[in-house]
């Protein structure tokens, strides 16, 4: 559900304690694969660890978790691997969330992308949640881009960019450290579990 703080819809996805009421900018460090399977960190303006993400690497190449700046889990991501996703050059993958009750994985988002949508300025990558009233387009965010440039965008069903991948060439003109812009009311950890799939995606089609 939507809440308002002033003028500012808080959309969460994950958590409403994920969302702020002005946008945030994170810097993002790629890990080496013999940390912790790789991943990375995030941390805010004042170099404070706030998410990082684990379980990458290539004996994990089908998982990853998403952390706080505490280590605690908040979003476990598990990629559908299956004949129809091989014959149709698609991959999807889906995010689950531990229910507060019975402690049980429930799915609250998908993301389904071709073979070529991380590399190359091809078809957008298509994100749906699971709670939402679906739309027309049949999905309610999308992320157009090149996210191995560091160079994309994550937009919602109205075209209006929620966050922003980039890199800042006053830190590091590097690929392995970048930016990401995320406004205000967007759910944070919902973005970063979506560069997380990225970043997975960017592994494979790079051979790592």
């Amino acid at each position: 559900m939507n809440g308002n703080s002033g003028s500012v819809i808080i959309r969460p996805v994950v958590s409403k304690q994920f969302c702020s009421t002005s946008q945030t900018q994170f810097i993002v460090r790629k890990r080496p694969c013999a940390v912790n399977g790789g991943g990375f960190v995030v941390t805010n303006c004042g170099g404070n660890e706030v998410f990082r993400v684990e379980g990458c690497g290539p004996l994990l190449k089908n998982e990853a978790v998403l952390k706080d700046g505490e280590g605690n889990s908040i979003l476990s991501l598990k990629r559908k691997v299956g004949l129809v996703e091989v014959l149709c050059f698609r991959t999807k993958w889906k995010g689950f969330v531990k229910d507060e009750i019975d402690e049980q994985e429930k799915p609250i988002l998908k993301v389904t992308a071709s073979a070529v949508s991380c590399c190359y300025k091809g078809d957008p990558i298509k994100v749906s949640l699971t709670n939402s009233e679906k739309n027309k387009r049949g999905w309610d965010y999308k992320i157009v881009g090149t996210f191995t440039e560091r160079s994309c965008g994550v937009y919602d069903h109205s075209g209006a960019i929620a966050a922003e991948v980039f890199v800042n060439t006053a830190i590091a003109d590097v690929k392995d450290i970048y930016s990401v812009a995320v406004r205000a009311g967007v759910d944070q950890a919902f973005v970063f579990g979506l560069i997380a799939v990225l970043d997975k995606l960017s592994e494979e089609d790079n051979g790592y």
